[in-house]
């Protein structure tokens, strides 16, 4: 069987919250920015979110984060949240999935005395780091 569209999917979650995170294979999305390829999906091409989001490969439950080279300098990287509904710009628990699958997968480096991840999203950066007086991330 050939396949046309191999994406790679990590699952991850937040509390029990799902939130998948696209490792691999995601198509560049046109936009200077997250929040104009966030505007892309939303308005001009919705393929990919109902490809991810919707029956037979997914359920309305859940969210798929596709993760994206970050458009500010200062960022780790960029994602953006699609559901079944559309494509949001930001959300918590999807930080912290999308945070968890760049450390676990070792897309980013753990780092001692504390690992400090930035994110571009389309509502702007996000810096995810360990709470206060929580043991730092290790490898």
């Amino acid at each position: 069987m050939r396949w046309k569209r191999t994406i790679q999917l990590l699952d991850v979650h937040c509390e029990g919250e799902i939130g998948k995170v696209a490792i691999g294979g995601v198509p560049k999305i046109p936009g200077n920015s997250i929040a104009e390829q966030l505007n892309h999906i939303n308005t001009v091409d919705d393929g990919l979110r109902r490809f991810l989001c919707l029956e037979p490969r997914a359920a309305s439950i859940g969210s798929v984060n596709l993760l994206l080279p970050p458009k500010r300098p200062e960022a780790d990287a960029g994602f953006i949240i699609l559901q079944a509904d559309q494509a949001h710009a930001m959300s918590g628990s999807n930080s912290i999935c999308v945070t968890t699958a760049l450390l676990e997968s070792g897309m980013i480096e753990m780092k001692e005395p504390e690992t400090v991840v930035m994110l571009d999203t389309a509502a702007g950066l996000v810096k995810a780091r360990p709470p206060a007086g929580t043991a730092a991330a290790s490898g």
